[in-house]
């Protein structure tokens, strides 16, 4: 369990997380190496958890990139390890995709400081980033966010 002196409270995107797991290069994979040396708290969900668990499942990663049951077991096995668990209710209703929703709740709930996302759709949506801002959450890129680690 991440510690209370740890910096960053981190909601990470599930195809952020997927990416980081696919590849073992780039700002994602660094991202995922920041988790696992505990250099930030990850804030999830069960439901968050088992999105990742979906995407990992189809059978066009298993086949590309060599991801078996045991792997995705092991991953899940890890992030659960390295989560801060909050719930969500599903009520709030501020992004277009309704889909987004979750990350936001997550954020609120966990008193993140970041939001890491690649979704355009929260990037471009000025009133979501306003509302994150106003409630002391950040809204970055992974890339972004793996700088600030870099100059943390």
């Amino acid at each position: 369990m991440p510690t209370e002196a740890t910096l960053f409270r981190l909601v990470v995107d599930a195809n952020v997380v997927v990416r980081g797991v696919l590849s073992s290069t780039g700002a994602s994979a660094l991202l995922l190496t920041a988790l696992r040396r505990r250099q930030c708290a990850l804030i999830s969900s069960r439901g968050h958890l088992d999105e990742i668990h979906r995407v990992l499942s189809r059978p066009r990663f298993a086949r590309r990139y060599g991801v078996t049951p045991r792997r995705r077991r092991r991953l899940l096995a890890r992030l659960y390890t390295l989560s801060v668990f909050v719930q969500p209710v599903g009520r709030l209703t501020l992004c277009r995709d309704p889909r987004d929703n979750y990350l936001i709740e997550l954020a609120l709930l966990g008193q993140a400081t970041h939001l890491v996302s690649e979704d355009k759709d929260l990037h471009d949506d000025p009133n979501i980033v306003e509302f994150l801002r106003q409630n002391g959450i950040q809204l970055v890129r992974v890339g972004a966010f793996v700088q600030l680690l870099v100059n943390a």
